[in-house]
């Protein structure tokens, strides 16, 4: 495939976006959701984001993608805004009394604290994707009185789709349909993601003597951890709370978590897009990883 650019606005304005309409009007969210309706926005919600990468799919199928740029970051697509239409089109209805951030698309009226929200990052990873690098995730997440309480990651390329709905006694995370194992507690690190765009790879190599692998996606690598894949997602650079979302309740679901240098666990929240650096994984492995790398907890 090839891409062509263009010039465009601020996130979710001008290029090739569409226009995404004002948020469907509904009561206020309730505090809390039972879990048999959970459970149905969970189902509705892996439908979701697997109709959402065969949008992208279908994008990567042509033979030119136009391509924008976002001021003062990474490049948007035409594979970013299908999916983004999918997922909104797609959410809204399944649930419709929450709140919408994505990535590529401003929400239509204020966030409210502690209301459901829909925080949605479409197509994490679009360098990767038009490199051909199989590196890419559809992400959501789903928050309620400030906290993620369910959450989904498809990765395309490799046709994979994970979910879960974090807390004590709720039925987990599963990996395409079956129940996924949570995470050993106390286990070793031996193997450690990190992103393809911060370099610190190439650094961390000289100062723990395991495999550090880079890859593209915060979704994807957040994924490889919950799997079993790697042990720690060693995050230096600045992220996103639609970058997380998705994975971060999955990860919960397995009994993992994303933890700040100093060792304490992140906070996440769609009232703050900003995610300050960390370390996703089981948490007492993932001190002991920051320990081993100089941090003070």
């Amino acid at each position: 495939m090839e891409a062509t650019t263009s010039a465009s606005g601020p996130r979710g304005h001008g290029g090739d976006a569409p226009d995404p309409g004002p948020e469907p009007a509904g009561p206020p969210a309730a505090a809390s959701l039972p879990l048999p309706r959970l459970e149905e926005i969970r189902s509705g919600l892996e439908d979701a984001v697997r109709a959402a990468g065969e949008a992208i799919a279908a994008v990567a199928a042509r033979r030119l993608i136009r391509v924008g740029h976002k001021r003062g970051e990474g490049p948007v697509s035409e594979a970013d805004y299908a999916a983004d239409a999918v997922l909104r089109r797609e959410l809204t209805a399944l649930y419709p009394e929450a709140h919408w951030l994505s990535e590529e698309s401003a929400q239509g009226a204020p966030l409210v604290p502690g209301e459901a929200t829909w925080v949605v990052d479409p197509l994490d990873g679009t360098r990767e994707f038009l490199r051909g690098l199989p590196e890419f995730g559809v992400s959501v997440g789903l928050f309620l009185d400030d906290r993620p309480v369910l959450g989904a990651v498809y990765i395309p390329g490799e046709r994979r789709l994970l979910s879960g709905l974090p807390g004590a006694g709720g039925p987990g995370a599963r990996l395409d349909g079956e129940p996924l194992g949570r995470l050993a507690r106390g286990a070793a690190v031996e193997r450690v993601v990190v992103s393809r765009h911060d370099y610190e790879w190439r650094r961390l190599h000289y100062q723990i003597p395991f495999p550090v692998y880079p890859c593209g996606s915060a979704a994807v690598k957040l994924a490889h951890v919950a799997c079993g894949r790697a042990d720690v997602y060693l995050s230096t650079g600045p992220r996103s709370v639609w970058d997380v979302a998705g994975g971060a309740a999955v990860l919960r679901a397995v009994g993992g978590d994303l933890v700040g240098f100093d060792g304490r666990p992140l906070r996440l929240s769609p009232q703050q897009v900003g995610v300050p650096p960390f370390a996703a994984g089981e948490p007492a492995a993932c001190r002991a990883l920051l320990r081993r790398l100089g941090a003070r907890l």
